[in-house]
């Protein structure tokens, strides 16, 4: 019998009970929503656009979770912030019902409204949401009605977590709020080294020791700091970032010797530091209909192998420049491509995009009448049927003279290409695809 109280009590304990307040300018309302959080919690975590904490147990001093939704919206009233709240069951429920609602002025949301909001605000693969969307469940009461075997036998055991999130038994702990928002590992060594290489072995294990640190406090970093201090008493550093969060520490390491070695320290090392910064944890739900992509970690490493052989600025993404030049683009090679860049047309008419020759590819031309009437190259001749131009813009008119004319010409039985006259003679610079 004396068991059978024990259990009695257990069960009447307050349920786990989670509160969000998401706002329309969390970066500029940070410190003030952190106030607000601290007078209904101890345990409370940072989100990129608010505040997520913990109000189990406030039940029996505030009332019912609708009560302790009016309480803290009081004080963001008070406050005169903008921002939505929401206290839910579980903490994956209050974050999307207060972020659902996002940029509104003071509102509060109900957990009842957790049943229409739409899977979108799910993190569902995009492929799987397409699915759903043309068999026209679009929102979490229409998932709810299917059975949770059917779905995860045709989706896959990852798709649970969605169910969890579904039924409100989300697994998310709140990791607790950390004022620093980076750590930092250093070594001096006892003589000065003058290849990175040999140092492979030290930074392994600081690494180790960084990347440890990082997860423990429930986070992950994309941008890792080096600093050396040479012999020559002067000092070198390195920013090395990633366009997703990562705690491989062999991907790091491999990163890190392929960055040096792009550009090393001019003077022997006789000391380094490393500072790795935080970041929430990249997210590896995947969809069954998730298109196949290599990894970004190998991807990454790819690219800075190619770096090292052709040159770190002959690698990276093309960008457009305003400008009104031979080649107006240059390369950014910080960026990379992400995989999900869409193309904005804004006119009706065909977009056509030009390939560079380089070299430009050297051309004979006969004019005839001040018209361009043949070319010839070392690959391909023919009559020239239709040209346009000529052009003599410059965006840089300082720096270069203005004899260089362009024409856009169209070869018979070749195609279009952009055509070059300057103090060297003819060139084909490139052809319309």
């Amino acid at each position: 019998m004396p068991q059978l109280k024990v259990v009695e009590r257990l069960t009447q304990m307050s349920p786990r009970l989670y509160a969000c307040i998401i706002s329309a300018d969390a970066k500029h309302d940070k410190d003030v929503l952190l106030s607000i959080a601290q007078q209904f919690s101890y345990s409370i975590e940072r989100l990129e656009d608010g505040v997520l904490f913990d109000v189990s147990g406030l039940q029996k001093l505030i009332g019912s979770p609708r009560q302790i939704s009016q309480k803290i919206l009081k004080q963001l009233e008070e406050t005169r912030v903008s921002g939505n709240v929401a206290v839910a069951d579980a903490a994956e429920t209050a974050v999307l019902l207060s972020r659902h609602n996002k940029g509104l002025s003071h509102t509060v949301s109900s957990p009842d409204e957790f049943r229409q909001l739409p899977l979108q605000d799910l993190q569902i693969e995009p492929d799987t949401l397409n699915v759903f969307n043309a068999l026209g469940i679009t929102r979490v009461e229409e998932l709810q009605q299917i059975p949770a075997d059917e779905l995860i036998a045709r989706y896959g055991q990852e798709f649970k977590n969605v169910l969890d999130v579904l039924e409100q038994n989300g697994k998310r702990f709140l990791t607790p709020n950390v004022r620093e928002n980076h750590v930092a590992w250093s070594y001096n060594l006892d003589f000065p080294v003058d290849d990175f290489e040999q140092l492979i072995f030290i930074v392994n294990h600081g690494l180790d020791k960084l990347l440890g640190q990082v997860e423990h406090y429930g986070f992950s970093t994309e941008q890792l700091d080096i600093s050396f201090k040479l012999q020559n008493k002067t000092g070198r550093e390195y920013q090395i970032k990633t366009s997703f969060p990562t705690l491989e520490k062999t991907f790091w390491l491999k990163l890190v010797n392929l960055r040096i070695s792009l550009d090393p320290p001019e003077s022997e090392i006789i000391s380094i530091k490393i500072v790795a910064y935080f970041t929430r944890p990249r997210p590896a739900q995947k969809g069954l209909y998730s298109v196949s992509r290599p990894d970004p970690e190998n991807l990454l490493l790819t690219v800075n192998k190619i770096k090292r052989l052709v040159g770190e600025g002959n690698v990276g993404v093309p960008v457009l420049l305003d400008q009104q030049l031979a080649e107006a683009f240059e390369i950014d090679s910080e960026e990379l491509p992400k995989g999900k860049e869409r193309v904005e047309i804004r006119s009706e008419n065909s977009v056509i995009a030009l390939s560079y020759f380089h070299p430009p590819l050297a051309a004979e031309v006969l004019v005839r009448d001040k018209r361009l009437v043949f070319i010839r190259t070392q690959f391909f001749q023919g009559r020239v049927l239709e040209y346009s131009g000529v052009w003599k813009g410059s965006s840089k008119w300082w720096e270069k003279s203005w004899k260089t004319q362009e024409w856009d010409v169209q070869i018979e039985k070749q195609g279009v290409y952009r055509l070059r006259k300057c103090d060297d003679g003819w060139f084909l610079t490139g052809e319309y695809d």
